[in-house]
């Protein structure tokens, strides 16, 4: 039972908790096969429509075009869910007369299954790989969808004029309950410091570090190329703003949103928005530039998405809704923001990428 892992673990910080229900190998909310789509607790972009991942696509060639097409360019996925994303991206390549190897980093047997059956028409393009570390280093794209708002975080509150982090016990009868203990990682505070002083008495948010281990391993995997994040949440002053007393932190049970994690332990996913600054500061700490961040709908229009409906459309109704859905602000158009960072050798300093030709707001970050 997942409760005896988490008392042999008692006490804890949130972020470990998190990190257990999530992913432990056997009790963990994604081990068990949870997954996006319509009959799990949330849906994502490429389970709207296929003409999202076809519009990736571009941005992939973008990138590829801009490396001097190199013969051994491959585009690497994380997060990749059921792997509607893989597949929409090389149908449509494939479409153009493009065949390129896709690499999928998946440690988990359950989900890494379902995208085998996913891809099976392109079982000969797809590699699998256990972790980040597995990868060997690549020219090409990285690209991940809702991936790092299911990163572990520190959850932190503040209590009169400092500041506590809320820990985790399960006692012998089960019940979990939160502890507030003082920082377990010096970097919090770091992060948090600018914003501290306008917060009221009880302020609670979250702070995920392991975005800055990610990145230090995944640019020293990438030789060339960019990577692209498209993903919930905020640039940080936003994040942190006074305004937000709760933090971001979300939980989803059948369907439904509840607020607490401690409910149904591996039965329940658990998510934070992404604070974008920090991405952006691990890229440029080992050496990657930013080149734009904006929000979804206009980088998907600037992309072409329209164009690209007429040319994937199934001729009916739900294409249209699924346009408006993944562009207009009632839906994913601005509740998602896109990031796109890398290292590409001899691009122009005023060179403007086609997703963010209508919009760049990377002054946010």
């Amino acid at each position: 039972m997942l409760k005896d892992v988490l008392k042999s673990l008692s006490p804890m910080p949130f972020e470990k908790f998190m990190e257990v229900c999530l992913f432990h190998p056997e009790y963990g909310y994604y081990s068990k096969g949870n997954l996006p789509g319509k009959s799990g607790d949330y849906i994502t972009s490429p389970c709207v429509h296929k003409v999202f991942g076809a519009t990736i696509a571009i941005q992939v060639l973008e990138i590829y075009e801009l490396l001097g097409k190199p013969n051994n360019f491959v585009i690497v996925e994380a997060g990749a869910g059921q792997g509607y994303l893989a597949l929409d991206i090389l149908s449509y390549l494939s479409e153009k007369g493009y065949k390129f190897n896709y690499y999928i980093i998946e440690p988990l047997k359950s989900i890494k299954s379902i995208q085998e059956q996913t891809l099976a028409l392109f079982s000969s393009q797809v590699k699998w790989f256990n972790s980040l570390e597995e990868l060997p280093c690549f020219i090409g794209i990285f690209i991940s969808n809702e991936l790092f708002d299911c990163f572990p975080v520190h959850l932190v509150e503040k209590r009169n004029s400092s500041l506590k982090e809320i820990w985790v016990e399960v006692d012998d009868s089960g019940e979990i309950k939160e502890v507030l203990r003082d920082l377990s990682n010096s970097k919090i505070l770091e992060i948090i410091t600018p914003f501290f002083k306008k917060w009221i008495n009880g302020y609670r948010t979250e702070v995920c570090l392991k975005t800055f281990d990610f990145y230090e391993v995944l640019c020293k995997k990438l030789e060339a190329g960019a990577i692209l994040t498209i993903d919930y949440g905020y640039p940080r002053r936003d994040y942190y703003s006074p305004e937000r007393t709760k933090g971001t932190l979300l939980c989803y049970y059948k369907h439904k949103v509840i607020e607490s994690p401690y409910l149904k332990p591996g039965d329940t996913d658990i998510t934070a928005h992404v604070d974008f600054t920090s991405l952006k500061e691990a890229g440029e700490k080992h050496g990657l530039k930013t080149f734009g961040f904006t929000q979804q709908g206009s980088y998907l229009v600037g992309l072409g998405i329209e164009r690209i409906l007429v040319e994937v459309s199934e001729k009916n109704w739900r294409d249209i809704e699924a346009l408006k859905f993944l562009v207009f602000p009632q839906g994913l158009g601005s509740s998602h923001w896109v990031l796109l960072q890398g290292k590409i050798p001899d691009l122009k300093e005023d060179y403007q990428f086609k997703g963010f030709s209508l919009s760049n707001k990377v002054y946010l970050l």
